[in-house]
């Protein structure tokens, strides 16, 4: 069984990769006004950048995320009507639903198929991975050598030893896997969990 997405507002449209968010009322964006906004779906790059520039400051790198996803500048976006905000960040919360994702933990996604020494994950797209595109990345399963080498390639940095891991596990470059929508990343990440966990335990 899939999961449920709730019924939408009337103000909000969703697409594959994006968002239309109809404000509340016109407002200013980059000297025009307009009374939409579209918001992309995040890629892990996108929201891993938002997240430097705002480091311990959630709202800041949550306005940036959103100014990056909407083209618009950060001034734009503090200047919304806290209403309208509002709407972009709704908007946002449903780009991050994956409709493939099962409602139990303990179901497999349709988009999921583990066997003892790998799996093969489905995208919601198709990637160009190392200059090829692909609509399946398939995952093997990690020894003790793949998680000791991504730990001392990544600098305590865990964000990028689980991207470190995930690129060679899945015979791809990190700057490949950065560019994947977030729903797709979190795929490959719930993909890693079933390829860890030892179900006779």
């Amino acid at each position: 069984m899939k999961r449920k997405l709730k019924e939408l507002p009337s103000w909000l449209a969703i697409a594959t990769d994006c968002a239309t968010i109809n404000l509340t009322r016109p407002s200013d964006v980059n000297g025009v006004t307009v009374d939409q906004l579209t918001l992309r779906a995040p890629t892990l790059r996108e929201v891993r950048a938002s997240d430097a520039i705002g480091g311990a400051d959630v709202v800041l790198r949550e306005v940036t995320l959103f100014a990056s996803l909407t083209d618009v500048g950060t001034k734009d976006i503090d200047g919304l009507k806290m209403t309208d905000y509002a709407r972009v960040q709704t908007a946002y919360s449903q780009l991050l639903l994956d409709a493939g994702m099962p409602e139990k933990n303990d179901q497999i996604p349709t988009w999921l198929v583990v066997g003892p020494d790998g799996a093969i994950v489905t995208l919601s797209r198709p990637y160009d991975i190392k200059d090829i595109k692909h609509d399946r990345l398939m995952l093997r399963a990690p020894t003790v050598r793949d998680v000791r080498a991504a730990t001392s390639a990544s600098n305590g940095d865990d964000d990028q030893r689980e991207t470190l891991l995930l690129a060679n596990l899945s015979e791809s470059d990190t700057k490949d896997l950065e560019g994947l929508k977030l729903t797709d990343y979190q795929r490959l990440q719930a993909a890693y969990f079933r390829l860890v966990q030892d179900d006779g335990v």
